[in-house]
Parts: structure tokens; C-alpha cells; sequence
């Protein structure tokens, strides 16, 4: 079986595919940049044990990390505790195959180029990724220009995340009430007649309009339409109120990790 290991800044996932790509089951953790290894382990074993699985069934592992302190304690969870050296993701890794038309390519996050590297494999170019995360993010996959590669990540943009900016609004503003972020109707109104609706009108179509805008700039920019997949925990939530949303891939992540891994192999 294959591990994928996605380390974002507030959790981390381990998905558990079959070496034919069936997703087994995902389990999370919570992101501690000086957690041991050996904690990981422990903690992970007893949430595969639960669900019928065990850690030496693993025989590949890839790992996406933007939280540099934890890197090393998840590499060492690999490599002492299942004895496999994990296929680790970034640019220095022969950018996995793919053209990075960055000016930095080492400033690029490791989540960013995974999903570009997922998409790029199941052949969804030219795509622009929309990733609901810590923060908002679109990124460009095109074709590549050579036949050598698989695809090419032409950049990105990086917006304040839903979460984090109501986050904001509400510690800076003394009277603003904390709202939840849940499902809106279709109709949910664009004008507050509460300060609670309000902000809820703010957050739904202030980050549809965000959005949709992002997304038609991008578009003129290149000159094309673009598939537009989604991923990330509130993809589902905004969706339907974004009709150039076509895709919704909610293990974009984890599913590139194990193409890594597997072409690796």
C-alpha cells in the first residue's frame, strides 16, 4: 500500500491507498511542528489498527510538507518506523516531472505543486486550481512546451483564506458577533438586515465575487478558457455559487502524493 502524507498548518492527513489508486481511508492529526516521529507513529497506528489496517502494509510513501519544523519528524516516521524512504515533494525533486515557470520555484508551496502535479496527471490541463485552504489560492496548469515533461505550473495567485479573514473582521471589530460558516441557499440575500447576515452576505458573495473576478482575469490573461477544479474544505460550500467551477476533487492532495509515489516505484 501507499502512504500520502499532506502536512498543512493545521493538520496533518495520511491516506492509504491500494498500489491500484482505490483510497483506502484518510485519517488526521494535528499539525505540531516538534511532534517526534515517534509520536506520529504511535498516534497513526492506532488510527489505522481501528479501521482494520497496520503500518506494515505500507511499502511506498510520499510526503507533502509546508511546515518546515515537521518535515524531518515525518521523514523519520517513514524512514524508522516503516523503513521506506519517502518520496518528498518540491522543486529541488526534479519539479516531479513538470515545468516551473516561477521566479523563485523554491518559494513554491509543496501543496500547490502536488495538486498542479495531480491535475497535470490525470490530464485536466490547461486547468486552474482553486485550493479553499489556510489560504485562497489559484494556480495555473498548462500543456507543457516540451514533450519531456507532463504539464507546466505557470504561477499562481494567493488570497487571504474565508476562515482566517472572518477571523480578522471579528478580532478587530469589537461588536462584530463570531458566525458560523455553513451552507448558504441559493437566495441568501446580498443585503444584511442584521449584522449577522451582513457578514454572512460579505463572506458568501464577497468571496464569490472575489473569486469569479480571479477567475476571469486569469482567463483574459491567457486568453482561453481554463477547466476550473476545486478542492479544499469549503469547495463543496461555494461551489454552487460559482458556475465556473466544473470539478470538485476533495483528495486532489493526496491523490498526486501517491502518482508520486508510484512513479517513484
Amino acid at each position: 500500500m501507499i502512504l500520502a502524507i499532506d502536512c498543512g498548518n493545521t493538520n496533518v492527513t495520511f491516506a492509504l491507498y491500494a498500489l491500484s489508486g482505490e483510497k483506502q481511508g484518510n485519517w488526521r492529526l494535528e499539525t505540531r511542528a516538534q511532534r517526534p516521529g515517534d509520536d506520529y507513529a504511535v498516534a497513526l497506528s492506532e488510527l489505522l489498527k481501528a479501521d482494520g489496517f497496520a503500518l506494515s502494509a505500507v511499502t511506498g510513501c510520499a510526503l507533502a510538507s509546508v511546515v518546515p519544523e515537521a518535515t524531518p519528524h515525518l521523514i523519520d516516521l517513514c524512514k524508522r518506523r516503516m523503513g521506506i524512504d519517502p518520496v518528498v515533494a518540491d522543486t529541488s525533486n526534479g519539479a516531479m516531472g513538470m515545468e516551473v515557470r516561477i521566479d523563485q520555484p523554491a518559494q513554491l508551496g509543496a501543496d500547490r505543486l502536488v495538486n498542479a502535479y495531480s491535475v497535470a496527471c490525470s490530464g485536466d490541463v490547461p486547468a486552474i486550481v482553486l485550493d479553499f485552504g489556510t489560504a485562497t489560492t489559484f494556480d495555473i496548469v498548462l500543456p507543457a512546451s516540451d514533450k519531456q515533461s507532463l504539464a507546466r505550473y505557470d504561477g499562481g495567485v494567493i488570497a487571504p483564506g474565508v476562515h482566517r479573514s472572518l477571523d480578522a473582521l471579528v478580532a478587530a471589530a469589537a461588536r462584530l458577533p463570531d458566525i458560523t460558516i455553513a451552507a448558504w441557499p441559493a437566495d441568501q440575500p446580498v443585503i444584511g438586515k442584521s449584522t449577522e447576515t451582513a457578514m454572512q452576505s460579505g463572506i458568501l458573495w464577497g468571496y464569490v465575487s472575489l473569486i469569479e473576478g480571479m477567475l476571469g482575469r486569469i482567463e483574459a490573461h491567457y486568453q482561453q478558457q481554463m477547466q476550473v477544479i476545486a478542492t479544499g474544505g469549503l469547495a463543496y460550500l461555494f461551489a454552487p455559487h460559482i458556475s465556473k467551477i466544473e470539478h470538485i476533487r476533495p483528495d486532489l492532495t493526496t491523490d498526486g502524493l501517491y502518482q508520486l509515489a508510484m512513479r517513484a516505484r
